[in-house]
């Protein structure tokens, strides 16, 4: 485990959960805890330590303290659905006691309480949602137990008031829940406004990806009723599997990013939605005449995600509209990274109150002008045409779906080999070497992304950059920038000499120095790096890489640090983009895998695909699922990185104790014109910092950092920082007095106080 300085940003909480390091490696992330039971010291009483993993396990701890933390809460749980937190909460009760229930809000709440809890004797009564006086008319003092309400409520976004539904509970002996699915922290915080327990089905924002089922439920205070409630996960066996509660940590530590660009996509969608001739009535809180927006301003940090709107006419006009979408998916759940459109007086499979022309939204993380443009074509009118945006293609993995179950993220294939026609032998797939359906989507993402022909997946980035040099032949020349990650230094030149390959190396980012190096018809391979690693150089990939097509040469791109998403070099003229997948793409240090993709499918590139299959070095199926995971983020994440880095570069240059910032962004650095150029939405999220002081001063801040964790590596949602010298080795050509951040997720502010104090040495 480790400290965080006290009153960090949420952000910062999320990006990096905390800051708890796995206590057997340090490991940034946690390990996945298998084992169902544990060996004990006999002189534990019964209920001390871990024994059997139904009531506990190590996996649930961290993200049950980070949403201990973001609610306020003295204690929370992880369940096994959002069903079960609510269940856990009946359960608790007795034969006899009072319950009141919104009229309108989930189904399933309202089939728990028909079809299972009335039979034990306990009473329900729904009341008009967000209705206070209807609420302290129908309580009973002493009987009622739980006032539930739902915040907003579902599906007609009515926000009620915390504090005064609270106050009705406690007046007369009762607690106050609040399901707060369609509002997740710290956007919202029911145990500071006076609830008592607050719950969410976790599959939605806090996980966030639809691939998860999981519910938490949090207290204001752990007394004897909460030790009750949190007994009954381990009585009714309602717990969640290790592997779903690591997945869960792992979605919320984007759950920030996430709910910014869903709810200003909300917004832009109600916004339209307001004016369109064919839509009676929008509701969403953060409109100004919706009848909740005061409160929902006043004791929320935002409006949400979620909307509904009632189309003019009919059921059947409803239905219309919610059969004519294509790309807002007609499913149900909510809070994933793509838009699902629901007829929730269908979909509620009961005598629904919900109004029969409502459609409920839950708004993505896709290009709002294209949700907008489905929505229009739905609701009648022509649309635009508008190519799909980027945004949207990374949300939806390019709306592909699971066959044949339509699934809104597709399945790990884990077979090793398939059953074939004899006719028609490997095809589509025979081994599982280099034949697994898993792949095939975030090979096609990443195709799109780079403009590529085609991408292939590798157990590393390292398996990826070796096999650009295993596909070469004896007496094949190779010319490379002298300054780039030091792995395909060390692989350059420990391998390709062995393999009767010649190298020569040239000044980075010098063009005269690479046109002296090429020799014409004998340079098979010319490999760059922009901005190169770690000093942040930057190499002209148009100029580089038309020297090389001259020579017959192919050029090779290692675009890890910049990502698609700032710099195409295939565009450029490369021939070849490579990617250390691990980082930025995948962003969550928890895989180790690499990428390369293709302008034309060559005979060379040929070559290449077959060293994948003959030296098998592949990546797993859980493992290209995790990376595909990953790329539905990679936009908000990369977006935010290259926001701080920028601050951060602006904030150090100058700073007394730096000698120089190393930054592409900056007008300063040498390379920023050609940078400019060739990169659009931002100078990436890696920057070096030489400092003052020299070798020494710079080990001293390196062990100085808090928020910073200090770790190889780099792209992911938390911030590294490492002195690449020492990682490097007494080899190394990295400067001694150098620095390199790979700036993350977290709040800026953090980030900059952090960097504050390592450098005053405080």
């Amino acid at each position: 485990m480790a400290d965080l300085p006290e009153n960090v940003h949420s952000d910062t909480l999320l990006a990096q959960a905390l800051g708890w390091l796995e206590p057997m490696s340090g490991g940034v992330v946690p390990a996945i805890e298998m084992a169902t039971t544990y060996k004990r010291d006999p002189a534990y009483e019964r209920d001390e330590g871990i024994w059997y993993s139904r009531p506990e396990n190590p996996t649930y701890w961290q993200v049950e303290a980070l949403l201990a933390r973001l609610e306020g809460a003295e204690a929370a749980l992880v369940t096994g659905s959002g069903t079960a937190s609510m269940a856990m909460v009946v359960e608790a009760l007795k034969s006899g006691d009072h319950v009141l229930l919104p009229e309108v809000g989930y189904g399933g709440l309202h089939f728990m309480a028909t079809d299972m809890a009335n039979h034990w004797g306990i009473v329900f009564e729904n009341y008009p949602a967000g209705d206070l006086n209807a609420m302290a008319a129908m309580v009973r003092p002493g009987q009622t137990k739980i006032l539930w309400v739902e915040a907003p409520s579902n599906p007609e976004l009515i926000v009620p008031d915390i504090a005064a539904c609270a106050g009705i509970a406690h007046d007369a002996g009762a607690r106050l829940v609040v399901d707060a699915t369609f509002m997740p922290p710290p956007l919202f915080q029911p145990l500071k406004l006076g609830a008592d327990i607050v719950l969410h089905s976790a599959m939605k924002y806090l996980n966030g990806h639809s691939d998860v089922v999981a519910g938490t439920i949090a207290t204001a205070k752990a007394d004897d009723w909460w030790r009750h409630v949190e007994h009954m996960r381990f009585r009714s066996g309602a717990v969640l599997g290790p592997v779903e509660a690591w997945l869960l940590l792992r979605g919320m530590r984007t759950l920030h990013l996430r709910m910014e660009k869903a709810q200003a996509n909300a917004v832009a969608l109600a916004t339209f939605l307001a004016d369109h001739p064919k839509v009676s009535r929008v509701l969403y809180p953060g409109l100004p005449d919706h009848p909740s927006h005061d409160l929902a301003r006043r004791q929320m940090a935002g409006f949400g995600a979620m909307l509904a709107f009632e189309v003019k006419g009919d059921v059947h006009d409803a239905a219309g509209v919610w059969r004519g979408t294509k790309l807002i998916k007609n499913a149900t759940s909510l809070g994933g990274p793509e838009t699902l459109i629901e007829h929730r007086h269908v979909s509620d499979g009961y005598t629904s109150p919900v109004p029969p022309c409502m459609l409920r939204l839950s708004v993505g993380q896709e290009d709002a002008a294209d949700l907008i443009d489905d929505l229009d074509r739905a609701l009648g009118r022509a649309g635009s045409n508008r190519a799909q945006g980027r945004a949207t293609k990374l949300a939806q993995g390019l709306c592909w779906e699971s066959r044949p179950h339509a699934g809104v993220v597709l399945p790990i294939h884990l077979a090793s080999t398939y059953a074939t026609d004899p006719s028609a032998y490997g095809k589509p797939y025979a081994y599982g070497r280099d034949q697994n359906p898993t792949g095939e989507q975030p090979e096609a993402v990443i195709a799109d992304l780079e403009g590529a022909a085609e991408a292939k997946l590798f157990g590393s980035g390292m398996a990826a950059a070796a096999a650009v040099f295993q596909a070469l032949s004896a007496g094949d020349h190779v010319v490379i920038q002298d300054s780039l990650y030091w792995g395909v230094r060390g692989m350059v030149k420990a391998l390709p000499t062995a393999w009767g390959i010649t190298t020569d190396w040239f000044a980075t980012g010098d063009i005269d120095a690479l046109r002296a190096a090429i020799r014409p018809g004998e340079t098979r391979v010319v490999w760059l790096e922009s901005p190169a690693n770690p000093n942040m150089t930057v190499t002209d990939i148009a100029a580089a890489c038309a020297l090389a097509r001259e020579a017959g040469a192919v050029s090779v791109v290692d675009n890890t640090f910049a990502t698609p998403l700032l710099t195409r070099p295939l565009d450029l003229g490369a021939d070849i983009v490579m990617h250390s997948a691990t980082k930025y793409l995948n962003g969550h240090s928890d895989i180790i895998a690499g990428v390369l993709a293709c302008r034309e499918a060559t005979p060379f590139w040929q070559r290449i695909a077959a060293i994948r299959h003959q030296a098998g070095a592949i990546l797993g199926p859980f493992e290209a699922w995790l990376l595909m995971r990953g790329l539905r983020t990679l936009d908000l994440r990369v977006a935010r990185a290259c926001e701080s880095a920028m601050v951060i570069a602006r904030h150090l240059e100058g700073h007394a104790g730096v000698d120089a910032v190393l930054y592409p962004g900056l007008e300063s650095f040498p390379g920023h014109e050609i940078a400019a150029r060739q990169m659009s939405g931002g100078f990436g999220g890696m920057l070096s910092i030489r400092v003052a002081g020299g070798e020494a001063a710079a080990r001293r801040i390196w062990s100085r950092f808090k928020v910073f964790k200090i770790a190889t590596s780099l792209g992911g949602v938390e911030s590294l920082v490492e002195h690449r010298a020492t990682v490097e080795g007494p080899d190394s050509p990295v400067p001694v007095d150098l620095l390199r951040l790979s700036v993350g997720i977290e709040h800026v502010g953090d980030l900059i106080a952090d960097l504050d104090r390592a450098l005053a040495g405080i």
